[in-house]
């Protein structure tokens, strides 16, 4: 403290670069504030527009992309640790002040601040190692996250800073999950995952230490021999429950599916995709792709976000009806959103429609199809 005090004494300009630093941060605070409210209400204003049947200009590019800028370095803010030097230009020679910025940068997920050492993943957000850790973790629990990505680009193992034994578990996860028709144990309290390696005409080797049973990869039950599979009353069981609920059965890993909103092209969990109608791969069949019931039901839904004074006092005066048949039709439109064009931060909290979870304060809605995610989907699921 004594020598900080005494170098200020030798050059009064530091503190007041000091104090002019301090004020350019409180302003810029002020600035992305001001740009991210004007952002969502032209968007709103954009969006009430569209459904009323006016064009307008969409906002540009450059306006856009300044905008996310902004939001991104509000969570997330990339302010590396650059030296600054402040020169002396006092009689005294030979004396300037070095000091580092301190880092602002927050994590992508938890939105606290990172340090230094933590990892940058590839679409350039940055993250603290314990949550990217925690989502290598939940991805070898959860097959929605695996493999562990932010911003539909895949993060490298290695960045996660996992032990030997983690890494291990991690790969054997994967390998499970990335396998078509997966087999696993058909003793009750084992249900271990059997590699393709250890199935051999047919018949499936339990890997687990102490274990050991033989599973038939045809009928899923207890291996049999040569004999033909004899009936699984169990499986009939349920396959007769999901035929009657309308459900649908992966091709690629025989998980159960059911369409609660949306097309009918459906992306299971293991990211296989395939017709809701007659569960073949996608786009090799002539079904339709709309069950209207359900692309009206999620009309109401995406039409009932926008505030009531948007959606009806327009130009055109368009009534709920009218807005409903607008918002369906741009469904069929945008069916297939990958939502890459951006997500608009929407106060009010709701249940994201990826995972369901519900959260009061916030989420996120895709710019182009109105999808409502949270952070953690839209980061690591879509």
């Amino acid at each position: 403290m004594a020598s900080a005090i005494a170098i200020d004494e030798l050059d009064p300009n530091s503190q007041l670069l000091r104090n002019f630093d301090d004020a350019w941060r409180a302003d810029l605070a002020l600035i992305r504030q001001i740009t991210l409210q004007e952002m969502q209400e032209e968007e709103d204003r954009i969006l009430a527009a569209r459904l009323a049947g006016i064009t307008l200009d969409a906002i540009p590019d450059d306006v856009r992309n300044m905008a996310m800028l902004l939001h991104d370095s509000d969570n997330e803010s990339n302010h590396e640790d650059e030296p600054k030097t402040v020169s002396n230009k006092s009689n005294v020679p030979n004396i300037g002040i070095t000091y580092k910025q301190q880092k602002k940068t927050k994590c992508a997920l938890c939105m606290d601040y990172t340090i230094k050492t933590d990892p940058r993943v590839p679409c350039n957000h940055k993250y603290c190692i314990s949550c990217l850790q925690e989502l290598f973790m939940k991805s070898m629990q959860d097959e929605t996250l695996m493999p562990p990505r932010c911003c539909q680009k895949q993060i490298p193992i290695d960045l996660a800073r996992l032990t030997s034994k983690q890494i291990e578990n991690f790969n054997a996860k994967q390998l499970e999950y990335s396998t078509k028709d997966r087999l696993y144990c058909s003793q009750p309290t084992c249900s271990t995952f059997i590699p393709p390696k250890l199935i051999v005409n047919g018949i499936g080797t339990c890997p687990k230490p102490g274990c050991g049973v033989t599973t038939c990869s045809i009928c899923k039950a207890a291996s049999h021999g040569k004999f033909d599979c004899p009936k699984d009353e169990a499986t009939a069981a349920v396959l007769d429950t999901a035929h009657k609920a309308g459900w649908k059965r992966c091709y690629q890993c025989r998980a159960m599916v059911e369409l609660n909103h949306g097309c009918f092209h459906m992306t299971c969990r293991c990211h296989a995709e395939f017709c809701y109608v007659c569960a073949i791969p996608w786009k090799n069949c002539k079904c339709p792709q709309w069950d209207e019931e359900n692309l009206y039901r999620e009309a109401r839904v995406r039409t009932a976000r926008i505030p009531a004074h948007q959606r009806t006092q327009t130009n055109n005066g368009i009534d709920l009806n009218e807005a409903i048949q607008r918002m369906a039709n741009q469904l069929r439109a945008n069916h297939e959103c990958r939502h890459t064009n951006g997500w608009a931060y929407t106060r009010g909290g709701g249940r994201c429609e990826e995972c369901g979870h519900f959260l009061p304060q916030y989420l996120f809605r895709c710019y182009q199809c109105h999808f409502m995610a949270c952070n953690r989907c839209r980061r690591n699921r879509l």
